[in-house]
């Protein structure tokens, strides 16, 4: 009952770590490859620091037939000094035909303002109209208190601290230099026991980040997962200055629609 009871709650957690660790500037390709933009340790002020940074995400499975699939996206994040983040996906394996007949990739923009808790959404090289959506974010709510732990919760939290310190290891993987830019090196190594989720033999997820010294940026970021294949982000570019302002505003020839949720537009406001 107890060995059933941890297997749930393990299950529960590395459930919610796969949605809660997925950074902000990570953005869901539809054409299956994960673009993973620019990650920093502590996260930026609201405002300062700024930054502009080409991530190149690629990403392989091996199948047990010896075949294996590639996928490939790049990312371009900006960051001026107001606080507001431009993140442009550019998905080559999402190709449309333009308008002389060749194919162009799909490019996927957004730009969150955190102060003024607005996002802008729009595409380019998209073959529907032009229009760029403008959302407002809803203010924060104070989470609820949560209620005082009963003994049977405090006993299985201990359980499943003891379980990962157990089958989790790291090591320090020296320094080195990307993009210009002095990284320090750390792997963590997961493992699952054979039965612990279905599996016969043990299960090592792999993670492994680059960051730099100076402001935290994680330069190269790999995580090795048997069932889901490798990833790798990588900083290709960094440039530690206000980028060009017009980044953060749509083309003038598309129309700005504010929407009242994801799907429903409210008004056109120009």
């Amino acid at each position: 009952m107890l060995k059933s009871a941890l297997r749930t709650t393990l299950t529960g957690i590395f459930t919610l770590g796969l949605i809660v660790s997925m950074s902000p500037a990570q953005t869901p390709s539809p054409c299956g490859v994960m673009a993973q933009g620019l990650m920093v340790y502590g996260g930026f002020p609201k405002t300062g620091a700024p930054y502009s940074a080409t991530v190149q995400t690629t990403h392989e499975l091996k199948l047990a037939d010896g075949n294996a699939i590639h996928g490939l996206t790049v990312t371009h994040d900006y960051r001026d000094s107001a606080g507001r983040l431009r993140s442009e996906t550019s998905m080559p394996l999402c190709n449309v035909i333009g308008p002389d007949g060749q194919f162009r990739p799909l490019i996927d923009i957004s730009v969150n303002d955190p102060v003024a808790r607005t996002t802008l959404h729009w595409r380019v090289n998209d073959t529907g109209e032009k229009v760029a959506r403008f959302y407002h974010q809803p203010a924060p709510q104070p989470a609820p208190a949560a209620p005082p732990l009963t003994e049977e919760q405090r006993n299985q939290n201990a359980q499943v601290q003891a379980y990962w310190s157990s089958n989790r290891r790291s090591e320090k993987l020296g320094t080195k230099t990307i993009a210009g830019v002095l990284c320090d090196g750390t792997r963590s190594t997961t493992t699952t026991p054979a039965g612990a989720q279905g599996n016969e033999k043990p299960l090592d997820l792999m993670e492994e980040y680059w960051t730099a010294r100076d402001t935290g940026i994680v330069m190269i970021h790999i995580e090795d997962e048997p069932r889901e294949g490798r990833t790798t982000a990588e900083v290709t570019d960094l440039k530690l200055a206000d980028p060009d302002p017009s980044l953060f505003a749509p083309p003038p020839d598309y129309k700005l629609v504010e929407q009242v949720n994801m799907t429903v537009p409210a008004a056109a406001v120009k």
